[in-house]
């Protein structure tokens, strides 16, 4: 496979945890390309390199005599080589036209899950993970699975929680292997209170030039309060785009309360005492800490 993936970027984090905003806020940039959520490794290409690596170690570092599946017919570098195959055919709307000095931006969250499979097939690609305080994304997966959401949101706190964990316990076993320059980890409040810092130490780290007056102009154009109906377009693909149109558009209600600390109000004492039974440990070491007053 030729494609490297060096000028892709992957923005991962648990649903609800802001990502679409923070997608419109850096496809505002002239050299950043982006598109709708693909699921290339969250739904495809990922699951099946995982069972082939799950399948290897399981059959053959247990010192089993035979093994099924892909490995009684093919050798590994002839799987790889499908699967790559199959990622580039996959990738061909992504890369086709893509310039040397542009990026593209590809947010799907739950591809938090997959690192190390993006990683392998695409080894110079980057990672920027947005993380947002536990409580809140509660909040907003509930919030979320009583209308558009209902398919696929946690519809009780105990769920919820138990999705933030997994996508943030993923991203930080993944990025243990991971240098700085291939991640980059930001904060949902920060980005709130302190967006203009955030997003320049953003395109720091994307190796790209934006100017100041560009910066405030995007953060101006993707407020909370029109990104539902406006904001940064994000361009749509294939057959989405002959059933719907060019751009993406978001459900009624997607937005939601998109400030820190909803919670207070939102989740009720039984559910702040599900997170933080379930979730405690984790938030403390990500930096979320509970305190008396949260209780009150």
């Amino acid at each position: 496979m030729e494609y490297t993936g060096k000028n892709m970027v992957f923005l991962v984090g648990c649903p609800r945890s802001g990502t679409t905003w923070l997608q419109k806020l850096l496809a505002s940039h002239p050299k950043v390309r982006s598109g709708e959520e693909s699921h290339f490794f969250s739904l495809y290409v990922g699951p099946q390199l995982r069972s082939w690596n799950n399948q290897k170690t399981r059959h053959f570092n247990g010192g089993l005599g035979h093994a099924a599946g892909p490995q009684a017919y093919f050798r590994e570098g002839d799987f790889l080589a499908i699967l790559e195959n199959y990622l580039t055919a996959l990738l061909k709307p992504v890369t086709d036209g893509l310039q040397p000095d542009e990026l593209f931006l590809e947010k799907t969250p739950s591809h938090a899950l997959y690192i190390p499979e993006i990683k392998a097939l695409l080894p110079d690609s980057r990672v920027i993970h947005l993380i947002r305080d536990c409580r809140d994304v509660v909040a907003s997966l509930i919030t979320a699975s009583r209308s558009w959401g209902a398919s696929w949101a946690p519809n009780n706190a105990k769920a919820a929680a138990a999705m933030w964990v997994q996508h943030v316990e993923a991203v930080k076993a993944a990025a243990k292997n991971l240098s700085t320059q291939e991640f980059c980890e930001i904060r949902y409040e920060n980005l709130w209170k302190f967006p203009f810092n955030t997003l320049k130490c953003l395109v720091d780290f994307l190796g790209i030039d934006w100017s100041e007056d560009a910066i405030k102009v995007a953060i101006e154009s993707n407020k909370a309060e029109v990104m539902e109906t406006g904001g940064t377009p994000i361009p749509v693909f294939g057959e989405v785009r002959a059933r719907t149109g060019r751009v993406a558009k978001l459900p009624a209600g997607f937005i939601g309360k998109a400030r820190p600390d909803v919670w207070k109000s939102h989740l009720s004492m039984h559910e702040k005492y599900e997170v933080w039974r379930d979730t405690r440990k984790v938030m403390n070491q990500m930096g979320y800490a509970w305190r008396l007053e949260d209780w009150l």
